[in-house]
């Protein structure tokens, strides 16, 4: 399919993509809520060849499909300045996080990613609640991506759950590993109970697999590439510790060194599609100076 996104509208070209197939089978693609649907019907934001839309089981066919994008307010109190965004297109846009943020913080955090976010969707026109799409944790430095228009969000939501959208990272652990070494790490995570705020690998933990590969050693100290099938809290970390490669400067689960000034976890690139052509675009975060000693 093509599109054309102007100020307040997207209008979308189905190239066949839904003859004899109804509105409501176009919403449901994008996972629209039942409110939602409704709500977009009321407001008459949905036109077919620029007639408005009156309900769900009109025939698209090859007519041409306009939403129009009422402007909402950015929800978050803004920090002065804006986030370091590394890639924009009319659905997103994926920011740089450094180490020691977090994304989401108390009502009125302005030192938290959603302020940075909400400053640079003030200083680009993007009047919309500031929303992303996932997390990382505080002290893992890396690409995040947030939604621009809300009509959008649930389709992304439903790429990270069917895990469509493809996270990497790099790890900085103690210890040389075998340059050969390749591991899929299929171990349940579960909550510590003698620890709060921590976990471990548990047998009645929820299902957790992480794909590791070695990429280097230098010094005392290898580098290795992970990708999640699942997402769980803190997998990356507890993952490495228990095969014995815990991850430098991590102050749960691995080993303080004065090697790195970090901990040594960078979301470093992410690949997801576009929801309308469906074409994929995988997108590298800024460098990190951090990681430079493995390439020698």
């Amino acid at each position: 399919m093509k599109y054309l996104v102007k100020e307040n509208t997207i209008t979308i070209d189905p190239e066949g993509k839904y003859l004899k197939k109804t509105v409501d089978d176009f919403l449901n693609d994008y996972y629209q809520s039942k409110k939602n649907k409704y709500l977009l019907l009321l407001n008459k934001q949905i036109l077919l060849d620029g007639n408005t839309v009156k309900h769900g089981k009109e025939i698209i066919d090859h007519k041409t499909i306009t939403i129009t994008l009422p402007e909402e307010a950015v929800d978050w109190i803004p920090a002065e300045t804006e986030c370091k965004v590394v890639y924009e297109d009319a659905f997103i846009y994926i920011v740089h996080k450094d180490a020691g943020m977090i994304i989401h913080g108390d009502p009125g955090d302005t030192t938290c990613l959603n302020a940075y976010a909400a400053r640079y969707q003030i200083n680009h026109g993007i009047k919309q609640p500031v929303r992303p799409i996932h997390r990382l944790d505080k002290d893992t430095v890396g690409l995040v991506i947030y939604s621009k228009i809300p009509f959008f969000q649930p389709w992304f939501d439903a790429q990270l759950s069917s895990k469509k959208i493809h996270r990497h990272y790099l790890a900085i652990t103690n210890g040389n590993i075998d340059p050969s070494f390749r591991m899929t790490i299929n171990k349940p995570l579960g909550r510590d109970r003698h620890n709060s705020g921590m976990y471990r690998v548990s047998s009645t933990g929820v299902e957790a697999i992480t794909y590791v590969e070695a990429l280097g050693n230098y010094q005392s100290y290898s580098l290795l590439g992970c990708t999640l099938e699942t997402g769980r809290t803190h997998q990356i970390r507890v993952h490495l510790a228990s095969i014995d490669h815990p991850i430098v400067n991590d102050i749960l689960y691995g080993v303080k060194t004065k090697d790195f000034p970090a901990m040594g976890l960078w979301a470093n690139w992410i690949e997801f599609k576009n929801p309308i052509t469906n074409k994929k675009h995988k997108i590298f975060d800024q460098p990190n100076p951090m990681y430079e000693p493995f390439k020698k």
